[in-house]
């Protein structure tokens, strides 16, 4: 098979950047496919993942992101004048390879492919929840704009996409019911590893962007009451983002200066995550939750929002971790509590981890996509063959 994935850039620091590299790399494996990864922007940023040489990248120079720090209307301006350019490139590239299958990662590609004519199969992956624009609307004009463009994405757009993939059942039971062409494959995790946290260090972490729909103020108030009462204990959040001097405020205003840390990115996350206990997770709104998993892939108890969507479909409460009702910071605080505490509910938890973690590892999730290539491919075949059938007959 001939698989294209489009892309704005492998060279930024997010979770769909991470796992398109990791699926492209695993898919090329497989002797009979051909994988390629379509971007728009890859000048600057380094690789979040290693990329396979049997992977062919192509780099259309689209550059929507050159502008962006200019303000607003350079910003309109850029997406309207290279939309026209990137829609011609993308053509011109998916007419030359002439794939199987096309897939959308949600990104600035998402409105152009299915404005193009091809015979591939057109997949559209949903990386965060229906509700994610609303979700993170600041203001008013950000929900207006967010209404406006569900409208024409969900009542229009994606009706023209083959196949729609969503990441968790609690996203489409919430909000996709029993609309057709629905498939739920879940994130992977990004690695398989060997460092297996001792739970042995007094040290809770987290990692994300530093930014609202993270909600890491919520997390570093209920530590100032899990810092109270056990000081020796310490917090260390990894991410950067437009929240960090509004949370190193909070920090010093709470006098969190020894317990709590942000440490900015880092790209040794399994060595982060085993040098750690707990994991907790704060977000008030999600896609899915890599990092929970990446989290239990290396031994980590977690304790997480309850929030839509993702968490729920990867925690079972007081198995492998604890679900908390979203800003219920006293919950928080005594669950962080409890496993302090508890060493042996620890080492039970770690474990039941350790198992949930294999669920979500490439080997088992491949094969989801895989067979969902094959579906789609027999079918378009049939409906091309039914339709020259009668076309024939006419």
């Amino acid at each position: 098979m001939k698989i294209v994935y489009c892309i704005n850039s492998i060279r930024y620091w997010g979770g769909i950047q991470k796992v398109t590299i990791v699926k492209a790399n695993a898919l090329a494996d497989i002797s009979s496919n051909d994988v390629y990864i379509v971007v728009t922007d890859n000048k600057k940023g380094i690789l979040t993942e290693p990329l396979s040489p049997k992977v062919h990248l192509i780099d259309l120079e689209i550059n929507y992101f050159h502008d962006d720090w200019k303000g607003r209307l350079y910003t309109l301006k850029g997406i309207f004048s290279k939309y026209r350019k990137h829609k011609r490139k993308l053509t011109e590239i998916l007419n030359i390879i002439q794939p199987d299958i096309v897939i959308s990662t949600g990104l600035s590609e998402k409105f152009i492919l299915p404005k193009i004519k091809g015979k591939w199969v057109l997949i559209r992956e949903l990386h965060s929840n229906k509700n994610y624009r609303i979700d993170h609307s600041k203001n008013f004009y950000d929900k207006v704009k967010a209404f406006i463009t569900n409208m024409y994405d969900y009542g229009y757009i994606i009706k023209k996409y083959d196949q729609i993939v969503l990441l968790t059942k609690e996203d489409k039971n919430r909000f996709w019911g029993n609309t057709p062409k629905l498939s739920v494959i879940p994130n992977p995790s990004t690695f398989t590893t060997n460092k297996i946290s001792k739970l042995t260090n007094k040290r809770v972490i987290s990692i994300g962007r530093l930014c609202p729909s993270k909600n890491y103020q919520s997390l570093i108030s209920a530590f100032y009451n899990v810092a109270k009462k056990h000081p020796e204990w310490s917090l260390h959040i990894y991410g950067d983002g437009e929240d960090r001097i509004k949370l190193a405020k909070l920090i010093t205003n709470l006098k969190l200066e020894k317990n709590v840390f942000l440490e900015g990115p880092t790209l040794f996350v399994e060595n982060e995550l085993a040098n750690a206990t707990l994991f907790a997770f704060s977000s008030i709104s999600e896609g899915f939750g890599l990092t929970i998993v990446e989290a239990m892939t290396c031994g980590l108890p977690v304790i997480s929002y309850a929030c839509p969507s993702g968490p729920k479909d990867i925690i079972t409460d007081c198995k492998d971790g604890f679900l908390v009702d979203i800003n219920d910071e006293i919950t928080l605080t005594n669950r962080i509590n409890l496993l302090i505490e508890n060493e042996s509910l620890r080492k039970e938890m770690q474990n039941a981890a350790l198992e949930k973690a294999k669920l979500f590892s490439i080997e088992n999730i491949i094969p989801m996509w895989t067979n969902l290539f094959i579906k789609l491919i027999n079918e378009k075949k049939e409906r091309v063959s039914c339709y020259n059938c009668y076309c024939t007959d006419l």
